[in-house]
């Protein structure tokens, strides 16, 4: 090893050895999960340069790339016989226009010509892309729930070869049925927690397993192909979330920290406090994982090497004065404290701890700001505002309706008991109103202040949120009962 460490080379290879993906990047989208669980469960990346010559007209800076002209995009639409002769210039441009708006409605395309900054929002495989930013998570979710989830992986698959939606539709004069390239995704199957898995890697896969079969189930019952997929995403989405909070559990056997959601619509009552509680706990376990994983890779330094070793620094390039104070001074503390140290596994972890707190100073993004960041994009996290420090879970109606079709088949009718107890072993979710989950709450070292009533009221207002949605009827006794119904296809 060297003797100064290079603090992004040791990310990637932490990341690479444990997680099996990067969570570091703040500007990460929804449909960048898509992109890559899409990528990975069709196994086919398909020939999207005409769709790109057709669809990008400029960038935000209005400039236009060479070639898509659209002088130059007529031309080659009518030498190809792929455009009517009736439509003129004037035409053709007003289209591409909302072709442009469509494929980037979710902010993916950040350079119509680079392959690496393009995750289209549309939803068949005319529009699966080679790899791009941000997207390795996708991939990484979706062979998961390929392996442990099949028959929703299957569906998904038919879905998207179908390509019987609007947008497909739409851009169907330029669309190539010869594929580009294969792919094929195994990362997880390289990760020590997925290789040796502990109770709490198997309680999460059987939640994964029980929640996507029911999912599959109320996917084809639905209408809309374009919705199904949404919904899709929003299962890849949250749990996403879930594995990067639960990895502590996973690597060094701490207990699972319950979500608690948050239905009151106030942000100062005891619920929300508590709910913002329940995500510091979350983001404060991701911490103390990167903290020992850091501290895994020290593994083969002595304390004597530890202790001469320089102070690490970002990368190659010149680090600023006043950071590298700063790091200076972080690393001489951590040195200080290590000398009163006799356990060679106490040692590494300050070391550890203080490669992580130095990551999140120099770094422009960490794994919590990536889960901030994914979390408010989805409808999971609130206040909309990623900057705002006290997330709590509110969940948007989108996420609520993912949840419930989770949790309940077509047709299906559920008693809000055995609801509260599908959310908890699918998703890890509490909502409250039933001694089975202020059990949870108390015996998982949740510090949350809130008494039986609170949690009785957050499912009343949770109730009755279902039942606005047409999920729930409050029958004259009181007693909760969840009907999804769905269509016949």
């Amino acid at each position: 090893m060297s003797e100064q460490i290079f603090l992004h080379e040791y990310r990637n290879i932490v990341d690479d050895m444990f997680v099996g993906f990067k969570p570091n990047g703040s500007s990460v989208k929804p449909v960048h999960i898509a992109g890559g669980s899409l990528r990975s469960i069709y196994g086919v990346i398909a020939d999207t340069k005409k769709i790109k010559r057709l669809s990008y007209v400029a960038n935000a800076a209005g400039k236009i790339p060479n070639g898509n002209e659209i002088g130059a995009v007529y031309a080659f639409l009518a030498e190809t016989e792929r455009i009517d002769e009736e439509i003129g210039e004037n035409e053709l441009e007003s289209m591409r226009n909302v072709m442009q708006k469509l494929l980037a409605a979710d902010k993916g395309v950040y350079s119509g010509t680079t392959d690496g900054m393009v995750s289209y929002t549309a939803g068949s495989k005319y529009f699966i892309t080679k790899k791009a930013m941000y997207e390795d998570a996708g991939e990484f979710i979706g062979g998961v729930i390929k392996q442990y989830c099949p028959e929703l992986a299957c569906y998904i698959k038919k879905n998207l070869d179908s390509a019987n939606d609007p947008i497909t539709l739409l851009f169907s004069p330029v669309l190539e049925d010869e594929p580009e390239l294969t792919f094929e995704n195994s990362i997880h199957e390289d990760i020590p927690a997925f290789k040796i898995m502990n109770t709490t890697m198997e309680w999460y896969l059987n939640g994964i397993k029980s929640g996507g079969q029911c999912l599959l189930e109320n996917l084809k019952s639905h209408p809309n192909h374009l919705s199904q997929l949404r919904l899709f995403n929003i299962f890849c989405v949250f749990h996403l979330m879930r594995y990067l909070a639960m990895l502590e559990a996973f690597y060094c056997e701490e207990t699972v920290r319950p979500i608690l959601l948050d239905f009151t619509k106030n942000s100062g009552n005891s619920i929300s406090r508590a709910s913002q509680m329940s995500y510091t706990q979350m983001h404060r376990a991701i911490s103390r994982f990167y903290a020992w994983a850091y501290a895994q890779h020290l593994g083969t330094l002595s304390k004597k090497e530890l202790m001469e070793l320089e102070t690490p620094v970002y990368d190659a390039k010149k680090t600023s004065k006043t950071g590298k104070e700063e790091l200076d001074h972080m690393w001489g503390l951590a040195k200080e404290e290590a000398v009163y140290c006799n356990s060679d596994d106490d040692l590494r972890l300050i070391f550890g701890t203080t490669i992580y707190d130095m990551l999140a100073l120099e770094a422009s993004s960490h794994p919590v700001n990536y889960l901030k960041a994914i979390g408010t994009q989805v409808g999971i996290l609130y206040p909309p505002d990623n900057l705002h420090p006290n997330k709590r879970f509110v969940l948007s109606q989108d996420v609520v309706e993912m949840l419930l079709r989770c949790c309940v088949t077509p047709r299906e009718v559920l008693n809000g008991t055995e609801l509260r107890r599908r959310l908890w072993e699918r998703f890890g979710v509490v909502v409250g109103g039933s001694a089975f989950e202020l059990d949870k709450l108390q015996s998982n070292g949740s510090i949350l202040q809130v008494d039986e009533d609170s949690l009785e009221n957050n499912f009343s207002a949770f109730a009755s949120m279902l039942e606005s949605m047409d999920f729930a009827e409050i029958m004259a006794d009181g007693i909760l009962q969840i009907r999804l119904g769905g269509v016949d296809n």
